[in-house]
């Protein structure tokens, strides 16, 4: 039995992308949503990624952090900030560090208990070269509710694998 080229790219790509279908994203500990990209910050270029769970009210960040060079530094102090802008509670501060990333070349760090809401990101990098500060808006915790999105990307994946056992049925009685 012979399968076409086109139905092992078909699997392979299904394969390949269904985590991404389910969940929508890219997870923490390594990605998230971009929020800067490669933006100088005195002798430093910082990529900031973070994913917002309001069910857990966890707030993750992951930092790259390269220098003029790009070359990724690895031996800097990462702190970031959070500030409300719409709410009245206190600001929070944590190092981020590369000890809890999966990828040892970003440094990461979460936050829990954080409020629904719009919040200030400061992140303040220390390093040899000097220290570099860049700072963004973001909206925490304004979830959607995926589950017909979810339930569509599962009725899919059944159909479509429903038609491949047919097609292979059809293919093996034909040969």
């Amino acid at each position: 039995m012979r399968i076409s080229t086109a139905c092992k790219i078909t699997i392979f790509g299904l394969t390949l992308f269904m985590p991404i279908l389910f969940f929508g994203r890219v997870f923490a500990h390594g990605g998230g949503d971009e929020q800067i990209v490669r933006e100088k910050a005195g002798p430093y270029y910082v990529t900031v990624w973070s994913t917002s769970d309001v069910r857990s009210s966890d707030l993750h960040f992951t930092v790259a952090v390269g220098d003029l060079e790009d070359s990724p530094v690895l031996n800097a102090s990462v702190i970031i900030k959070v500030t409300p802008l719409d709410k009245g509670q206190p600001e929070i501060a944590k190092p981020a560090t590369t000890g809890q990333s999966a990828n040892k070349f970003r440094y990461e760090t979460d936050f829990s208990g954080i409020e629904t809401g719009v919040y200030l990101i400061t992140v303040t990098i220390n390093g040899d070269t000097g220290k570099g500060v860049t700072y963004f808006e973001m909206e925490h915790g304004y979830h959607e509710d995926t589950f017909w999105w979810n339930a569509v990307v599962v009725l899919s994946v059944v159909v479509l694998g429903v038609s491949g056992f047919l097609y292979l049925g059809r293919v093996r009685r034909d040969t």
